[in-house]
């Protein structure tokens, strides 16, 4: 379970402040699917970046699954990004030079796995985005659709219970966008706490719930009607 108390998070320019996040209250219980949503500078970038321990409270506390993340260490802070979350980011964030297979391999080799069970890790991360026919081929030679899915093949390939999901769809055209928010509901049917941050409504239309930030603040936390998605394969996931 996710419990953010009282977070705020203030940068300061010479005298002024300027508060990101202004006293935000919100909990997410495991397996649910999570939006955020809200204009440019609501705050829900820096809301997702305190949970992903990018970034710490300035005021306030973040708490998984009983863990303070202000009081881990430095050891503790990289093996809960390791292990506990999977990040997906809107510009993916891949080794163009890297093979798809090195790209998903890379955090389970920062985790000190090697061997066979790697191997059987990233081609289930990849067949789970319908990817696994593209696994010696370069980063650099995918779409931008493929290359977001092996994005989130390199989250799941440690087998985190919570995806962070930071404008996933952010750069991909209609159809590509489809594609992931296919995966990302299929991951949540499969046990998996999803946190996506979306400026898109529809996409948003997609999660459990749908938290709107404004000016640091959450202005409303509703429920939301899921769309039932698709299977994602690699018969569906074609772009």
């Amino acid at each position: 379970m996710i419990c953010v108390q009282g977070a705020k998070k203030v940068y300061k320019t010479g005298r002024k402040e300027f508060y990101a996040l202004a006293g935000v209250d919100l909990t997410i219980q495991n397996g649910e699917f999570i939006a955020i949503t809200g204009k440019s500078g609501s705050g829900k970038s820096t809301l997702l970046n305190m949970i992903g321990t990018l970034d710490r409270v300035t005021e306030g506390s973040v708490v998984v699954d009983g863990r303070d993340l202000a009081t881990l260490s430095g050891k503790e802070v990289a093996q809960y990004r390791n292990k506990t979350v999977g990040f997906v980011f809107q510009s993916f964030y891949l080794e163009p030079s890297y093979s798809v297979y090195d790209n998903v391999e890379l955090p389970l080799v920062l985790a000190g796995s090697v061997g066979r069970r790697n191997r059987a890790r990233v081609e289930e991360a990849l067949a789970a985005v319908g990817l696994v026919s593209k696994i010696k081929e370069k980063a650099r030679d995918l779409s931008g659709g493929e290359q977001q899915r092996v994005a989130i093949a390199r989250a799941i390939a440690g087998d985190p219970a919570y995806i962070l999901a930071d404008e996933p769809c952010g750069n991909l055209d209609t159809a590509n966008s489809e594609n992931i928010m296919r995966i990302l509901a299929a991951l949540h049917d499969s046990g998996k706490t999803i946190v996506m941050v979306t400026h898109d409504p529809e996409d948003a239309r997609r999660a459990d719930r749908i938290v709107t930030m404004s000016d640091g603040k959450i202005v409303a936390d509703t429920a939301s009607a899921r769309e039932p998605a698709a299977e994602a394969t690699s018969q569906t996931a074609t772009a």
